[in-house]
């Protein structure tokens, strides 16, 4: 995966660098990509604990930022490098063991669900589960 990140990434940067060159508002590019990035990447890392996508975001908006931050290329490169490492190490598991970490990841997934929904149950949120439910969950709010 490394080898073909890095030919992808090389492609793009070097049609990126033609563009800052050739176009007339190119003095722009690095400004906007820097501030695209930062807010991708804000998002990503807000929305790491939420079920979905934040781990995607937090990685797309790190790639954003390599475009035009060294510690952010060097950052993505180290990435790759680990899920290159990991994805190594999965495939030589036994499949017993490797049934066991997606069993696993999927239960830590839907314990983070369940416990924010309940926080945001008791915070006052959600009101519509008192009527379906009434008291009988035995759960309290925070006053």
């Amino acid at each position: 995966m490394r080898q073909m990140v890095a030919e992808r990434i090389e492609r793009f940067e070097h049609r990126w660098e033609e563009r800052k060159k050739t176009t007339r508002l190119g003095f722009l590019i690095r400004p906007v990509t820097i501030v695209v990035g930062v807010l991708v990447l804000a998002i990503g890392i807000i929305t790491i604990p939420l079920p979905g996508q934040g781990w995607l975001t937090t990685f797309l908006g790190v790639g954003i930022l390599s475009l035009e931050v060294a510690w952010a290329r060097g950052l993505l490169s180290w990435g790759v490098g680990v899920y290159d490492d990991f994805f190594a190490w999965y495939r030589r598991q036994s499949r017993v063991v490797r049934w066991s970490l997606v069993v696993a990841m999927l239960l830590v997934i839907w314990l983070m669900f369940l416990v924010m929904g309940w926080l945001f149950w008791a915070m006052g949120g959600l009101t519509w589960i008192d009527f379906f439910y009434g008291d009988w969950l035995g759960l309290e709010k925070f006053n």
